[in-house]
């Protein structure tokens, strides 16, 4: 009896080895060459950006940013003093340590802000452009 299922066992254990799963065949070749872009398709996509400014030391930290239009910028106090950034047409609610703040740029030209409790600091300055490609169009 022992003998049959031993058997038994290496027959079907041979029959599996034989079963054909019929898998599909996948091409795997790449084509590397680069379709080339007409050149006069413009693509003017203005991609989302944030850059980030700490509030440190009673300074700013960068203290200037050249961004392009739409990009936010996100303020973070790290000191423990309580801070409002103002600029021409934007102001921050009362920051905590910690606490962060965005506005976005959605306009060009030169943005000077500072501290409204703090006129001693430094000014940080955003610098808003239109982006490359929109330059050149």
């Amino acid at each position: 009896m022992y003998e049959r299922w031993v058997l038994c066992l290496i027959i079907v254990t041979a029959l599996a080895g034989c079963i054909d799963n019929n898998e599909p065949v996948v091409n795997n070749t790449v084509n590397l060459t680069p379709t080339p872009i007409p050149p006069h398709v413009i693509f003017p996509v203005q991609e989302n950006a944030t850059v980030y400014v700490e509030i440190f030391g009673s300074e700013f930290i960068p203290s200037k940013y050249n961004v392009t239009k739409g990009t936010t910028v996100r303020w973070t106090n790290m000191d423990s003093a309580r801070y409002i950034i103002t600029g021409k047409g934007f102001m921050s609610p009362a920051l905590n340590k910690k606490e962060s703040w965005s506005y976005t740029f959605n306009e060009t030209g030169t943005f000077e802000y500072n501290l409204s409790d703090h006129p001693f600091m430094k000014p940080g300055r955003i610098i808003v452009e239109l982006s490359p490609s929109l330059n050149n169009s």
